[in-house]
C-alpha cells in the first residue's frame, strides 16, 4: 500500500442553518469505518488480488481486512518483515501445508466492558506494545480508534475509544493491536487492476464497513 486513509464516516445529515445564527448537525446512529487505499502490486501478489476480487463478486461479498496502519501500529517493526510476509510459524518452526504461518498480529487481554462503552481496560506487560492515541484496534472484527491512554497499574491501561464499543467484551477477551474489520465495496468494478509489460499495477480502492452481521 502506497497511500493509506482509514477514518470514521459519522454519516451526519447536511448542515442546516438556524434562525438564531447557530448551525445544527444531525448525527446518524450508525457511523462506520471507511478506507481509501492506493496499492501497487505485481506478479504473484497481483494475481492473488484478482482471485480475491473474483471471489467477492463485486458488491456481493465482504472482505475481512487487516487495517494496516504503520502510523499507529507497525507489525513489521515489532514482529519483523519475515513474520509479516510469511506468517508466524509453530513453536517447532513448522508452518501450515500452504507454507504460511499464523497471521501476524498481537493481542492484549481486556477486562469486561459493554457495547456502547467509551473506554476499555487492557493488560500489557511489554512497553513497545502499549497502545497509543491515534492507534486503530479491534475486538471481534469491530474496529475502534484509541483517543486516550491512562495507566491504572503496573500492566493495566484504560483506553478511551472512539467509536464506542459495538459488542460486549468478557474478561479475558482479546483486543487486536492490528485492527481487523469486515468491509465491502460500493462498486462492482472497485479494485480493478490493469497492468502493463512489467506485470505491475497501481490502483485505488475504497472500502466501507459492513454493519449488518
Amino acid at each position: 500500500m502506497t497511500s493509506i486513509d482509514w477514518d470514521i464516516d459519522w454519516r451526519g445529515a447536511p448542515e442546516a442553518g438556524l434562525t438564531d445564527g447557530n448551525t445544527q448537525v444531525v448525527m446518524n446512529q450508525f457511523p462506520r469505518w471507511v478506507g481509501n487505499l492506493e496499492m501497487t502490486m505485481r506478479d504473484d501478489f497481483l494475481r492473488s488480488w484478482r482471485a480475491h476480487r473474483w471471489q467477492a463478486q463485486g458488491r456481493v461479498g465482504a472482505y475481512r481486512i487487516y487495517m494496516f496502519d504503520p502510523l499507529g501500529f507497525s507489525a513489521q517493526v515489532l514482529l519483523g518483515r519475515a513474520a509479516v510476509a510469511g506468517g508466524i510459524p509453530f513453536s517447532t518452526g513448522e508452518t501450515f501445508s500452504t507454507g504460511m504461518g499464523f497471521a501476524p498480529n498481537v493481542y492484549l487481554e481486556a477486562e469486561a466492558a459493554s457495547a456502547g462503552d467509551t473506554c476499555v481496560t487492557v493488560s500489557c506487560s511489554e512497553a513497545d506494545l502499549v497502545p497509543v492515541p491515534g492507534q486503530i484496534m479491534s475486538v471481534g472484527d469491530w474496529p475502534f480508534g484509541v483517543v486516550s491512554v491512562e495507566s491504572t497499574g503496573a500492566t493495566q491501561y484504560r483506553l478511551g475509544v472512539q467509536m464506542p464499543l459495538r459488542a460486549d467484551i468478557a474478561d479475558g477477551d482479546l483486543v487486536s493491536c492490528l485492527a481487523t474489520g469486515l468491509f465491502e465495496v460500493d462498486d462492482d468494478l472497485a479494485g480493478a487492476a490493469p497492468y502493463g509489460k512489467l506485470n505491475s499495477s497501481t490502483f485505488n480502492i475504497a472500502f466501507r464497513e459492513v454493519l449488518n452481521r
